[in-house]
């Protein structure tokens, strides 16, 4: 992992991925009964639009799913680039406030959570690289759109 990826821009993938966890357990646990039909029936056209309990486990794993990409995308930004993206944050925001409101008691304010640190996270590294000495030489060695390198 790169020497640049420590502290809290470290800790959010890990976050996601935790939230990833618990949302798969908790749709393992909570939905186990139409998960047993849906695989004792062959899964193939097992689950209808109006089988609400189906959909909903369905939903709720493919969900998990998402967010175990989610954190996978973060990690890879920062092991490759050292910094979160700035739209991490907002996507999760995106998701946990909507959630928190329709359904005070769930994981939606865990999203919210994570999501202002992932903006407050994104925020610094944009700050402590527009302030770093080394930030200002490494743009202008690059050459400008649509002309050659110096050799």
């Amino acid at each position: 992992m790169s020497t640049q990826a420590r502290g809290l821009r470290l800790w959010i993938p890990r976050l996601v991925h935790a939230a990833a966890a618990a949302h798969l357990l908790v749709g393992a646990a909570a939905a186990r009964s139409h998960w047993s039909g849906i695989v004792s029936e062959g899964l193939w056209n097992t689950v209808a639009n109006d089988d609400e309990g189906r959909m909903m486990a369905l939903w709720f794993m493919a969900a998990g799913l998402a967010f175990v990409g989610l954190g996978l995308l973060a990690r890879r930004s920062v092991t490759t680039t050292g910094a979160l993206p700035p739209e991490l944050g907002w996507i999760l925001l995106a998701l946990g406030i909507p959630v928190s409101l329709l359904e005070p008691v769930s994981g939606g304010w865990s999203l919210i959570a994570i999501g202002l640190l992932a903006v407050v996270s994104s925020r610094r590294d944009r700050t402590a690289s527009a302030l770093s000495p080394s930030a200002g030489s490494r743009q202008e060695s690059r050459p400008a759109p649509g002309n050659p390198a110096p050799r």
